[in-house]
């Protein structure tokens, strides 16, 4: 029969079954009954006779006499090794407390505290030992035998109790696994709850989403889009048209690049001042061409006409010639390129008022914003989800091994969680 009918007699009605929140209180009562080690009484007794007996010889080793003769510097060491045995003594006397109580745990935790001192108190006693010996032969020995048969009574207290030793580590160990199973299915709880209200959450973004879709499909399918559309298309045909009227502008201008180019090193190096009006168009001439004032290139013609020195006669005339075309042309280009950049800028203005052009721009915004939330709260929910199954496949490895720790108690006791 099992231990627990040797030490509570068969209880046949007790239940095979018993439910996770009952365990706790049968443990408690299961161990109260199996922790009273009652032998310890009598073993107390004797470790404490043990101890005044040991007392007793350290004190006689301390007063004791050298046995025979010997020389002096012997007597010397063997007396101070001697000192050194009651020494040890001493501090075995003070660091054994009998204790009150007889439970199996105080007599375990007892006899394993007790037992550490008494191998520390051998250890130094035995190097002390082989000196003392030499002069104070029968004392010594005396001690030392007293101490190894307190080193046997203290094995007493727990010869009896090794099985037990195994149940009651037993209940300690299913007293552990309850509070871990408890402390799971708490965590279990509070993860479920995470879920239920990320996955709210998601189906609220979900629905947000939707309907800032649908708005903009209806936005999409709306009349004021579609001029929008229009105006936005006008626009580029406005742009394209504004770089063809650029372009034939410097076209127009290449031929003028390299005198226009003479008569800037000639003001840069001193030969030829021109005055500061000029001398900003010919900037704005070489590098924005279509800004460049008309009248300017009469200005260029007359300084060309006046100067016989710095433009070769052959080639003077041939530039003065394509002054005087680009002269004929360039003020009906630049106007119609300023017409256009004035038809571009008055297409902007009036796609700018448009309201609904940032009103699709808060719908866009809008719609990237709840799909990078509905990423992230998905994200998290895959976390919790993977988190939770963690937490179900360890609470049902707890269970299943406090199952196994109860049968180890009782091996009719069944647990219902």
């Amino acid at each position: 029969m099992k231990w627990v009918e040797k030490l509570f007699g068969k209880k046949a009605q007790d239940p095979i079954e018993i439910r996770f929140e009952e365990l706790p209180a049968w443990l408690a009562s299961s161990r109260d009954r199996l922790s009273q080690g009652r032998h310890a009484e009598s073993v107390y007794s004797d470790i404490q006779d043990a101890l005044h007996g040991i007392r007793k010889s350290a004190l006689e080793l301390e007063k004791a006499e050298p046995e025979g003769r010997f020389h002096l510097k012997m007597v010397k060491i063997a007396s101070s090794n001697r000192d050194n045995m009651v020494k040890q003594v001493r501090l075995l006397m003070n660091n054994i407390n009998i204790p009150k109580t007889t439970d199996i745990k105080t007599v375990l935790e007892f006899h394993e505290n007790a037992i550490q001192t008494l191998a520390m108190c051998l250890e130094n006693m035995m190097k002390s030992y082989q000196y003392t010996k030499m002069v104070f032969f029968e004392d010594s020995k005396k001690v030392i035998a007293e101490v190894n048969e307190l080193g046997r009574l203290l094995n007493q207290l727990v010869e009896p109790l090794n099985d037990k030793k195994k149940v009651l580590d037993a209940f300690d160990n299913a007293e552990k696994k309850i509070l871990n199973i408890n402390n799971l299915n708490h965590r279990i709880d509070d993860e479920k709850k995470t879920i239920k209200e990320l996955n709210e959450k998601i189906d609220s973004l979900k629905k947000k989403l939707e309907l800032n879709r649908d708005n903009l499909a209806q936005l999409a399918d709306s009349e004021q889009w579609k001029q929008y559309l229009n105006s936005k298309n006008d626009l580029v045909d406005l742009e394209n048209k504004a770089k063809k009227a650029e372009s034939d502008i410097i076209t127009l201008l290449v031929p003028l690049n390299k005198p226009l180019i003479r008569l800037k090193q000639m003001n840069e190096v001193g030969k030829y001042d021109l005055p500061p009006a000029i001398k900003k168009e010919l900037h704005l001439c070489l590098t924005d061409s279509k800004s460049v004032c008309p009248e300017f290139f009469v200005e260029v013609q007359n300084i060309i006409q006046k100067d016989t020195v710095a433009f070769n006669p052959e080639k003077r005339d041939r530039i003065l010639e394509q002054i005087k075309y680009s002269v004929s042309k360039i003020g009906d280009f630049i106007k119609e390129y300023q017409t256009i950049a004035s038809n571009i800028n008055a297409k902007k203005d009036e796609i700018a008022g448009m309201n609904i052009v940032q009103e699709a721009a808060n719908l866009r915004g809008r719609i990237s914003s709840l799909q990078d939330n509905l990423a992230f709260e998905e994200k998290q929910l895959e976390i919790s989800k993977k988190l939770l199954k963690s937490l179900e496949d360890g609470v049902t490895l707890e269970k299943n091994e406090l199952q196994q720790t109860v049968f180890a108690i009782d091996n009719r006791k069944r647990i219902i969680f």
